[in-house]
């Protein structure tokens, strides 16, 4: 069973950034974090420090609002932990979109 501990993390260099644009390894993750404005990001964790070798999860988030937006994630329990670690960082107030809970019928 795949764990997602390294999440937080993550998450915890990426709020605490002060660049708009980032790109770094963390547990042989590669993090692309692109920003145009200081209010926003939107991230990108590849499967390992390549950035050819697959996305784990595509995710947004806009301080203003404090609005999360999961995009993808290679499994409930990675969005879960993305989730999880941003109510850490925003225990009052949170507004999440997840489009991973989206099903689409074929």
């Amino acid at each position: 069973m795949k764990r997602y501990n390294y999440i937080r993390r993550i998450v915890d260099k990426l709020t605490s950034s002060g660049s708009n644009n980032e790109e770094f390894t963390l547990y042989n993750h590669l993090v692309e974090m692109q920003s145009g404005t200081d209010g926003f990001f939107a991230v990108t964790i590849y499967s390992n420090s390549d950035r050819y070798s697959g996305e784990v999860a595509v995710f947004s988030f806009d301080y203003l609002t404090r609005s999360l937006y999961i995009e993808a994630a290679e499994s409930r329990k990675m969005a879960d932990a993305i989730i999880s670690a941003f109510k850490t960082f925003y225990p009052d107030y949170l507004k999440i979109l997840d489009d991973t809970l989206k099903t689409e019928e074929i």
